[in-house]
């Protein structure tokens, strides 16, 4: 009686190779910016394409850029972060 093995592979390994595929293409996005998540407390921000509208705001300006060039994150303490400069 001839016995036959199944050689499949394992689901941590097919999972493991997935997980690899997806990381090597995002790295190959040349636009993608990875920012910190340095959070500060905002009012508000206005970004070009919207003109004055006071649109709901980014946690910094990375996360602004990545959004629209040219944000500006104004901070309830008054001071703001003009986008475009950084």
């Amino acid at each position: 009686m001839a016995s036959t093995t199944r050689r499949a592979l394992p689901l941590p390994v097919a999972l493991l190779l997935c997980g690899f595929m997806v990381i090597g293409s995002l790295l190959q996005t040349t636009e993608a910016e990875l920012c910190q998540f340095d959070c500060q407390v905002a009012k508000y921000m206005t970004c070009p394409s919207q003109g004055s509208k006071q649109l709901f705001p980014a946690c910094n300006c990375c996360f602004a850029r990545n959004m629209e060039k040219g944000c500006i994150i104004y901070y309830n303490n008054g001071t703001m972060s003009d986008c475009s400069k950084m």
